[in-house]
């Protein structure tokens, strides 16, 4: 029996194009950086390339953007780098403001951040439906002497979009600084100068390019305050050191044209592959779903089965079903999700929780199977 990949939120295969494009990169001698030659003069330009492509899709300018490992490092540099700066512009601001639909990589560097700088930082609180409160946001920007935000666009667990750009409107008010978490939301519009972000970072392998490499976005990156985390020979104009990863730059590049490109029609057919498997799970379970419906990931569902212990269900269909309990950076933590409890759910109803998100390789067949599966193991628990 076909094993059914639905954990589309933790990683995305690389699609066949992103394979084609990187394969006849990784035989090619030379090094981005060795300015002497022929060999390295054709993989600048392949970075060159690249980030032609990375800042017409994104709106913004060439000189704006920094390759990271990840999204976790674009993150760490985002805040541990425009924090001073916000603070230098910002002398008597003392917050920062976010709140639990943050992803790990960008609440522990902040909690480390405030107590490095003496800062205060404040939650905004979660709506019911997992989306950020506008007006307590309001509230505390006005009540608070903020210099820093951190706003996911799409969070990584139950899937919802947050009105980002409603945030953009008020941090620009208020004159703080916004830093924006933008690796699960690849079907949005990304738009860094349209959205006026001072902070903005992107995942390949959330958007099916290769893992291992991000994007660090920001209108700060030529400030002389801007700090590098990781330090070398030079490379990135000296903000990044380290020899840059060619095969998946262009691997990443060629991943955000073909998501560019069918990005419409892709959301609409995961949706209702979604819907599918959601109305199919309905029909003999008890589901509660999570989060807004229709501003949210189009593959994402986070829901619970009546009465159903999540991990023992997740156990149950190993290895015929791969779905996840949360953030695969979570692992399988038990404790009450931040998430959960910012959204007023029950700590006996959270553990019943999980994550299913299908992707662009997911079948209709996929998801007939995963109902039945789901469906016999969850009765046989109950």
């Amino acid at each position: 029996m076909k094993n059914i990949y639905l954990d589309y939120n933790s990683h995305t295969p690389c699609d066949i194009s992103v394979i084609k494009a990187m394969q006849s990169v990784w035989s090619q001698p030379g090094n981005p950086h060795s300015e002497g030659h022929s060999f390295g003069w054709n993989k600048q330009t392949l970075v060159s390339d690249s980030l032609m492509i990375f800042a017409d899709i994104y709106d913004c300018f060439e000189e704006e953007l920094l390759f990271t490992s990840g999204a976790t490092e674009a993150n760490n540099l985002a805040i541990y780098s425009g924090i001073p700066i916000a603070k230098k512009n910002n002398p008597q601001a003392d917050t920062i403001l976010t709140s639990h639909l943050e992803h790990k990589s960008v609440l522990n560097p902040l909690e480390i951040a405030a107590d490095k700088y003496n800062l205060n930082l404040v939650y905004v609180e979660v709506t019911s439906d997992g989306v950020i409160d506008l007006q307590d946001m309001k509230t505390k920007l006005e009540q608070n002497n903020v210099l820093w935000v951190s706003c996911t666009m799409t969070n990584g667990v139950i899937g919802t979009n947050q009105p980002i750009y409603k945030v953009a409107e008020l941090c620009q008010h208020y004159d703080a600084m916004l830093h924006v978490d933008a690796s699960q939301a690849g079907y949005m519009n990304i738009a860094c100068h349209d959205l006026e972000v001072d902070f903005l970072t992107i995942s390949a392998h959330k958007i099916y390019g290769p893992s291992g490499i991000g994007l660090l976005y920001s209108k700060h990156i030529q400030n002389p305050e801007f700090m590098p985390m990781i330090s070398g020979g030079g490379q990135q104009d000296g903000l990044r050191a380290g020899t840059l990863p060619v095969p998946l730059i262009v691997g990443f590049a060629e991943a955000a044209r073909v998501l560019d490109e069918g990005k419409e029609a892709e959301a609409l057919r995961l949706k209702e592959l979604r819907d599918t498997l959601l109305y199919g799970l309905n029909q003999a379970l008890a589901i509660q779903v999570f989060g807004e419906l229709d501003e949210r990931h189009p593959g994402n569902l986070y829901l619970a089965i009546e009465n159903i212990d999540s991990m023992q269900l997740l156990n149950n269909v190993q290895p015929n079903i791969a779905f996840s309990l949360g953030s695969a950076c979570d692992g399988l933590n038990r404790e009450y999700s931040p998430i959960m409890k910012s959204m007023g759910v029950a700590k006996e109803i959270a553990e019943c929780t999980f994550r299913i998100c299908v992707g662009r390789m997911t079948t209709i067949a996929d998801i007939h199977k995963a109902v039945e599966i789901i469906i016999a193991e969850a009765k046989n628990l109950s």
